[in-house]
């Protein structure tokens, strides 16, 4: 089996763990998605965004072992501002395709009533989404954390990856165990970082929640054509 998983720090304890005879790729999350969609891989880690935007939404299965979610204040991703400004008009996103810039626009749309138009450079824009490993950004001081401000306007997690795979793979694989053997060895359910941020790295009903909130929000943005249905094997 090929499986992909993305290539940010965040992501590897749910790959640190056996593949035995299967084959990992990483590489960036939006490729992970594609990978998936054009059956170049069977099982993937992505995001809800990924998921929404399946081509035939009935095609794909959550495999409800292991996921990321992150609570409150992580230090991933940050909405950066210029110092002194009014309203912003412009952003400028490192990796335009990823989830977290999403997110990042999709809060700023719902908080704050801002649709921002992308510019090509941080130099031209107001405004910054960005992973925290994207760069210095030190014309933009003004920072919200990410996963923080989703955790304040939602009061649930944000689901980072998730994985999918393809319906017609779910009884030929043993994915859950494949999964499982995946992470990291006594990989916990939760895991508190820096005193105030959590990482839930186990999929349950608060997990299923989380989903179905995002899912529900990049809908009401319009961001995904139709609300899927959690499918979980």
């Amino acid at each position: 089996m090929r499986i992909a998983v993305p290539d940010r720090p965040i992501f590897a304890p749910l790959a640190a763990g056996i593949a035995a005879e299967h084959s990992v790729v990483y590489v960036p999350q939006p490729h992970c998605e594609q990978l998936l969609r054009t059956a170049r891989t069977e099982l993937a880690l992505i995001s809800p965004l990924g998921y929404g935007k399946a081509p035939s939404l009935s095609d794909y299965r959550i495999v409800g072992t292991t996921c990321v979610i992150a609570e409150e204040a992580l230090g991933l991703a940050t909405i950066r501002f210029r110092s002194g400004l009014d309203t912003p008009r412009t952003y400028y996103a490192p990796e335009p395709d990823d989830f977290l810039t999403t997110v990042g626009l999709l809060l700023l749309a719902e908080q704050h009533e801002l649709e921002l138009t992308p510019v090509s450079s941080a130099a031209e824009a107001d405004t910054i989404i960005a992973w925290n490993d994207a760069g210095d950004f030190p014309d933009h001081p003004v920072a919200i954390d990410l996963t923080e401000e989703w955790w304040l306007a939602l009061e649930c997690g944000l689901p980072l990856g998730i994985w999918v795979c393809r319906s017609d793979l779910a009884e030929e694989f043993d994915l859950p165990t494949l999964t499982t053997q995946l992470a990291r060895a006594e990989l916990p359910e939760r895991e508190h970082r820096d005193g105030s941020g959590i990482v839930q790295w186990r999929w349950d009903d608060r997990a299923r929640d989380a989903l179905k909130t995002t899912l529900e929000m990049l809908y009401y943005h319009r961001y995904i054509a139709e609300m899927p249905a959690v499918n979980v094997l």
